[in-house]
């Protein structure tokens, strides 16, 4: 395989459009309208795009690896640091993961290729962090074996919580059974109680149809809710725009009258429906119309989309582990460079001087 290095997802050559179509049949988050939304929306001041492919002897693109470069706060790095690298992932990013090709490569090699491919830049990475992996992906534990090999010194960390459960063959009602008594009251009378409410609606949307009145009431009762300002405040309206264009959007939005109470944002690709975001007016909190919308978009997806899970994202939030019973973690991984002077000092810190003397050694 032949690695390369792209500065922006538009110069990928056109082999890599059949890379995008493969890895996105199984996961959104190996999307190309995922990584733009991104890129396009969330990318700060002095960040620079490293996109690294790996492509076979005949030019096909078999895996590409979308990081950056001068990204601050990870492990070892400064802000704006040009030699600090890592993967193009935010605090929107529920899974992490490079492309690639199902049948063309495997896993491990290429996390060979990117391997090689990191060790060969000059000037060398200082530091590396990719996080939000998931660690029962074969792509993982190589990962980390091809980088010690490349000369790294590796060391993986617990980044985030993700509560989940299986769903294959299930109906809204055995899911439901599973639920604790309390949830389940609860969510049956609040329902009961909106139901006769005669201004009451409930609109699910999955494709462009809807998306603008959809967004406006999502801003409406985000304004109005409990959550700090967005960060990046364009990243939610354009990701529900190209989930909406690629099939794995399902949103759901309450209103009383023409007041939008709660709204939900899903992500549903690959069998998985990942509930990305979730937001209710305060105002109408004691009718717990976001858990009323809830039981309506699971009943949605169980019933309309072959789906073997649900997931909740980021974070061990209390109210997640009475809808979904599993918990799984998402890791990451960070790769010091000891042949430069701020990778020596990172491996130092957060690896230990007797692992740093082992590498020595080596």
């Amino acid at each position: 395989m032949q690695s390369k290095l792209y500065k922006d997802l538009n110069d990928l050559p056109a082999c890599y459009a059949a890379l995008f179509e493969a890895t996105a049949r199984q996961n959104f988050y190996a999307s190309r309208p995922w990584f733009r939304t991104l890129v396009e929306t969330t990318r700060e001041a002095g960040d620079g795009l490293q996109l690294y492919g790996l492509e076979d002897d005949t030019g096909a693109a078999v895996a590409l690896l979308v990081a950056r470069n001068g990204a601050g706060g990870i492990a070892g790095g400064r802000a704006g640091d040009p030699r600090a690298l890592s993967g193009f992932s935010t605090m929107y990013t529920t899974h992490y993961l490079p492309l690639i090709h199902p049948t063309a490569v495997t896993p491990e090699a290429a996390a060979e290729g990117f391997a090689r491919a990191l060790a060969a830049e000059k000037p060398a990475w200082q530091v590396m962090n990719f996080d939000a992996l998931d660690p029962a992906e074969p792509f993982f534990p190589a990962f980390e074996t091809a980088l010690r090999g490349a000369g790294f010194v590796v060391q993986s960390y617990a980044h985030f919580g993700n509560w989940y459960e299986s769903t294959e063959g299930d109906s809204l009602e055995s899911f439901m059974a599973r639920r604790p008594s309390a949830l389940r009251n609860t969510v049956k009378r609040k329902g009961r109680k909106l139901e006769k409410m005669e201004d009451v609606s409930f609109e699910i949307i999955t494709d462009d149809e809807g998306v603008e009145r959809a967004m406006y009431a999502y801003d409406a009762i985000y304004a109005n809710s409990w959550k700090e300002p967005e960060p990046f405040p364009e990243f939610t309206r354009r990701l529900v725009k190209e989930a909406a264009a690629a099939g794995c959007l399902c949103m759901g939005t309450v209103f009383l009258g023409d007041r939008p109470a709660a709204s939900q944002i899903w992500i549903v690709s690959g069998g998985c429906a990942t509930i990305f975001k979730l937001a209710y007016d305060e105002e109408f909190k004691k009718l717990s119309a976001g858990s009323v919308l809830t039981v309506k978009l699971l009943e949605h997806v169980l019933n309309h989309n072959d789906i073997v899970e649900v997931d909740y994202g980021r974070g061990d939030d209390a109210y997640k582990k009475q809808w979904l019973s599993q918990r799984r973690e998402r890791r990451g991984i960070v790769a010091f460079n000891p042949r430069t002077l701020a990778g020596a000092i990172g491996a130092l810190r957060h690896v230990g001087g007797s692992r740093l003397k082992l590498w020595v050694g080596r």
